[in-house]
């Protein structure tokens, strides 16, 4: 399910997927075509496909694992300034600002297992927030348009 709205100096995609990995491939397809048509460019919205790709591969084998009846909602704003992403799902709690930042210094042998795609999307996102509203995740991320 998706839709769009636009208002003066913004625009909105919004689509609900199930949580299964086939079909991160669908949304982040329908939200290119949804950036092209509002004239964001290539470099910015390839940069928020590979931070969703990242956190939503997470929620669906980390989250939901074995259930396949989870649903997985992406909203992204675009505003003046740039992009804010925004990721609601009812998988187990995951507070992506619980786990270490892993030390990047380290061989990759002598590394811990994980943690490198959530420090990936803080290093990459302008802005990376995490709540939980009941039962509800919520991740907003942002990314502002290049100067």
């Amino acid at each position: 399910m998706s839709s769009e709205e636009a208002a003066p100096g913004t625009a909105r995609f919004h689509h609900i997927i199930p949580g299964l990995i086939p079909e991160i491939e669908s949304l982040t397809e329908a939200l290119r075509g949804w950036a092209d048509r509002h004239g964001i460019p290539a470099r910015m919205i390839n940069s928020i496909v590979l931070m969703l790709d990242e956190l939503l591969t997470n929620v669906v084998m980390h989250g939901y694992g074995d259930d396949d009846s989870g649903e997985i909602e992406v909203t992204v704003l675009a505003t003046t300034n740039g992009l804010e992403v925004i990721i609601r799902d009812s998988a187990t709690t995951f507070d992506p600002f619980s786990i270490a930042e892993p030390d990047t210094t380290l061989d990759v042998d002598e590394r811990d297992i994980g943690g490198l795609g959530v420090h990936f999307v803080r290093k990459m996102a302008d802005s990376f927030a995490y709540r939980r509203d009941g039962d509800i995740n919520e991740v907003r991320f942002s990314k502002s348009f290049p100067s």
